[in-house]
């Protein structure tokens, strides 16, 4: 199942149910966090290291079919100037290899300042540098989720009526 837009995925998520995951794809490491049931909360899940972007979708797979994800929220790291650069497309690639394992559609959602944001919270907490190391990948995919959540149901609702 490719990506599909905001109305697509919204109308997915009608006629399904379970918890949506959040996806912040890197090279070595894949940072995943789980809505709740009723899909208002992002919570950190889990990170998962692995040796290519490539070796990352087995385990994230199994995850995404453990847990009965209805559906993928992807972070899309588009360029500050806006482009789409090579990243994406490795990020792509991913979520199109994700997609076929599982079965899921997915929601590409722009993350570029998702790190930014989260390692300004990190400091400003005064986390310390070795928590806020083992933590800012799954805190990016909170990040994401919860931003693609909250645009979703505000979405939801305008065109309910």
């Amino acid at each position: 199942m490719p990506s599909v837009s905001a109305d697509e995925f919204a109308a997915l998520l009608v006629s399904s149910s379970g918890p949506i995951v959040g996806i912040d794809v890197g090279e070595r490491r894949t940072g995943l966090a789980l809505s709740d049931v009723n899909r208002h909360i992002a919570l950190p899940c889990r990170v998962i290291c692995h040796t290519s972007l490539m070796s990352g979708v087995p385990p994230v797979a199994s995850l995404i079919l453990e847990r009965e994800i209805a559906g993928m929220v992807i972070g899309w790291p588009i360029e500050t100037s806006g482009r789409i650069g090579a990243q994406c497309e490795k990020v792509l690639k991913f979520a199109n290899a994700l997609s076929e394992q599982t079965s899921k559609a997915f929601f590409l959602w722009d993350e570029r300042l998702s790190t930014r944001a989260v390692t300004r919270y990190f400091q400003e907490t005064r986390t310390s540098r070795r928590k806020y190391v083992q933590r800012i990948d799954e805190e990016v995919a909170v990040h994401l989720l919860q931003g693609a959540l909250d645009f979703l149901k505000n979405h939801m609702a305008r065109n309910a009526y």
